[in-house]
């Protein structure tokens, strides 16, 4: 085998298991270029991973994953190793992409790490280990351990996304079972675009994405959604872009594209992008479902956080998707920099007085650190990540525990706002009945049992 591809377990998690579709976009460029390939997502994997690692004895293995999961990637690169010396081992992917210096400086088991899109700089890795054609050190976004020190290539993003084929489902085994929300039925995720037009404080996607938003040609999206109908039976789609709304010709292009698929499908919106009459093109195409970003309702927090948006923008929204007949969910964030307990009571009663309006308030009591993101290098600077602070020996405070955060994240606890503040926070969501819905809380429960009593 050339090469193989490991993406790690989530654990324990709130949400259904994603299909990675990142990998399998570059599984499905290197099978293109004449590679063998295999891919493995661990969350449904079931043999013997030492073993089958000495079995197929891999050239190369690539190693993808969350921040919550790296941890979960460094002990994959280290039984990569024991089991098989020989094996380059690579890491990639958005926290690979905003902490290799700390990774190489720290992690020996991994010898390179992709920045940035993975696609071509890996298809030109694989070219330069395995054919010996190009040089490791032209190749966009690597970076290694040289005789100088460790070396970072300067990322390259992909200006024609058409250069990309659509990922190929059959290379990934296991049973993804997708289910739509609020409504019976199986979804399939589908990317039509990367970037985001957006620069929120807390979100790296417009660092790992750069230069403003990029779509894929409407003609291959079509190719793709007759693909995936020939493959399996499925009644929805889960649309991933960072901002699907971003641009309003490729909303509509995506609709006449969509419509006779006879398909239901939700998306990601900002309250800036999207009018009635967009809505009310999307609601006839399939949309059934949107997903919108508020955060706060305060004004000067919105600015702070350079959200981009107001509150009469959302309230807009809120407003023409319930006449419109979409559902709608709105995210908000509790726990800002310099964020009092006050205002927090504000953004609930806001969230109470306008609750006939949203079918699902996703509300998140502890704004989380990532990597890439302006959020942590404001933590950093103001003090609230120690000095000593890594993102490779650091281990959330016990804090997390009481916000019900089970993942390996860091949460931003700051005077005033710690976290048995933001647990007084759930408490009165939970008791408000705004936390979440019934629905959702089973879906957490089914989730976490099926984990736990995995075979």
């Amino acid at each position: 085998m050339d090469v193989l591809l490991i993406y790690p377990a989530d654990g324990l998690r709130f949400f259904q298991s994603m299909v990675p579709l990142g990998m399998l976009s570059i599984a499905t460029v290197i099978k293109e270029a004449g590679y063998s390939v295999r891919v493995i997502d661990l969350n449904h994997y079931h043999g013997n991973l030492r073993d089958d690692l000495r079995d197929w004895q891999p050239r190369i293995v690539g190693i993808g994953g969350t921040t919550p999961s790296r941890v979960k990637s460094f002990s994959i690169a280290r039984k990569v190793k024991k089991a098989s010396p020989e094996t380059i081992v690579v890491y990639g992917g958005v926290n690979a992409s905003f902490t290799a210096r700390e990774v190489l400086e720290n992690i020996p088991e991994i010898d390179y790490i992709i920045m940035g899109e993975g696609e071509l700089s890996f298809r030109a890795f694989c070219h330069s280990v395995l054919r010996r054609s190009g040089e490791l050190y032209s190749i966009a976004g690597l970076a290694f351990r040289s005789e100088k020190g460790i070396r970072l290539n300067p990322a390259q993003r992909i200006l024609d996304l058409s250069a990309l084929p659509f990922p190929d489902r059959d290379l990934l085994p296991g049973d993804y079972k997708l289910d739509m929300d609020f409504i019976p039925g199986i979804a399939e995720p589908l990317i039509t675009s990367r970037g985001c037009p957006a620069i929120c404080n807390f979100c790296s996607a417009s660092r790992m994405f750069p230069g403003g938003v990029r779509y894929r040609p409407m003609d291959q999206v079509g190719q793709e959604l007759t693909y995936m109908m020939e493959r399996r039976k499925f009644q929805g789609l889960k649309v991933f872009d960072s901002t699907f709304t971003a641009g309003r010709d490729h909303v509509l292009s995506f609709c006449a594209t969509v419509k006779p698929f006879n398909l239901l499908w939700e998306c990601e919106i900002r309250a800036d992008t999207v009018d009635f009459e967009l809505l009310k093109t999307m609601k006839e195409a399939g949309c059934y479902y949107v997903n919108m970003g508020l955060e706060s309702s305060d004004a000067d927090r919105l600015k702070k956080i350079a959200k981009g948006i107001s509150t009469d923008q959302a309230l807009q929204v809120m407003a023409d998707c319930r006449e419109i007949g979409i559902l709608i969910k709105v995210f908000f964030t509790f726990g800002h920099p310099g964020q009092t307990f006050k205002e927090c009571k504000k953004d609930i009663a806001f969230i109470r007085e306008h609750r006939k309006n949203i079918d699902f308030y996703a509300v998140t009591p502890g704004l989380k650190v990532y990597p890439g993101t302006r959020l942590e290098k404001e933590a950093r600077e103001s003090g609230f990540l120690p000095p000593d602070f890594s993102w490779i020996t650091s281990r959330p405070s016990l804090g997390n525990l009481l916000l019900l955060e089970p993942s390996n994240t860091f949460i931003l606890f700051q005077k005033g706002l710690g976290p048995w503040r933001l647990l007084q926070i759930v408490i009165i969501l939970l008791f408000s009945g705004l936390y979440s819905t019934p629905e959702f809380m089973a879906r957490m429960i089914r989730e976490n049992l099926k984990f736990l009593f995995r075979k």
